[in-house]
């Protein structure tokens, strides 16, 4: 049992983290012409902004004494990290694809894990000013104008003051709204998509990257997201945490929670969804 004051303790560790880490890949995206891009055992890429947001991240949550799985420390045996019943998950920076780009949309996502599951969430925008958190007992929140700083320093009341709850929309867009991935797409998608309109009629498609998509399905601005193709836990622990707190359901397509600290950390083809879909035949 955590109590309200070691939330409180973890939530502004985890913001303040995203924070600067935020300011460090701003500094790297503004004033760098070469990101020193290489590629991954798993083929996908790397920047000199993944490494250097990993490392400062890991740093700054030392402080809390909890062990820490990332996207760019993963290579920790499954014997060393199965027994762990707190620890942080932790993508430095999520859309590289997108960073790579230059279109703004990538995020710095940091989650703790209880028990294997989302306890709560920081998701941060670093170029819009954009954050998005949850604790387990107040809900999921958003706030904006956010600075990316590597001074950043906030407390629990500084964090509240101005967020809003989540979700900010109390009903169905219509058209129904259906986030896709800005770069990563599949016929199996395409597929889900023609069953939702064959039973609703029409189904607007919006693309982003990174976990923003589950950030604006909390928000409720997007009625839901749907990924087939490869993901891995730390793209969605902390966008799980949010989207749990503003009432919205991340699921397999055989329609199961997601699991954390597997053995294999990949996840299932998934969706995130607002109450309001959650009627619709989605199924596989």
């Amino acid at each position: 049992m955590i109590e309200r004051e070691q939330t409180d303790f973890f939530l502004v560790q985890a913001y303040n983290a995203a924070v600067k880490a935020g300011a460090k890949i701003m500094e790297i995206y503004t004033r760098y012409d070469d990101f020193f891009v290489s590629l991954k055992a798993d083929s996908t890429p790397i920047t000199i902004a993944d490494k250097e947001a990993h490392t400062l991240i890991k740093h700054h949550l030392s402080a809390t004494r909890i062990p820490l799985l990332s996207e760019e420390g993963r290579d920790l045996y499954f014997d060393e990290r199965r027994s762990w019943d707190l620890f942080w998950m932790v993508d430095p920076l999520d859309g590289t694809e997108e960073f790579i780009k230059r279109n703004g949309e990538f995020t710095v996502n940091i989650a703790l894990m209880v028990d294997n599951a989302p306890y709560l969430g920081v998701i941060y925008l670093p170029t819009t000013g954009t954050i998005y958190f949850s604790d387990p007992d107040r809900g999921s929140f958003c706030k904006t104008e956010v600075k990316p700083e590597m001074s950043a320093d906030y407390s629990i009341a500084q964090i509240f003051a101005g967020a809003r709850r989540l979700p900010l929309v109390q009903e169905r867009n219509k058209p129904l709204k259906v986030a896709l991935s800005r770069s990563h797409e599949s016929e199996q998608v395409r597929d889900l998509i023609r069953k939702l309109q064959d039973q609703i009629g029409e189904v607007q498609i919006v693309e982003y990257g990174s976990s923003l998509k589950m950030c604006l399905v909390a928000e409720g601005s997007v009625d839901c997201y749907l990924r087939t193709t490869p993901t891995t836990e730390w793209d969605t622990a902390a966008g799980d945490a949010i989207a749990r707190g503003a009432g919205v359901r991340v699921v397999s397509l055989a329609g199961e929670p997601l699991h954390y600290n597997e053995e294999s950390l990949q996840n299932p083809p998934f969706i995130c969804l607002t109450r309001y879909v959650s009627d619709y035949d989605w199924r596989q």
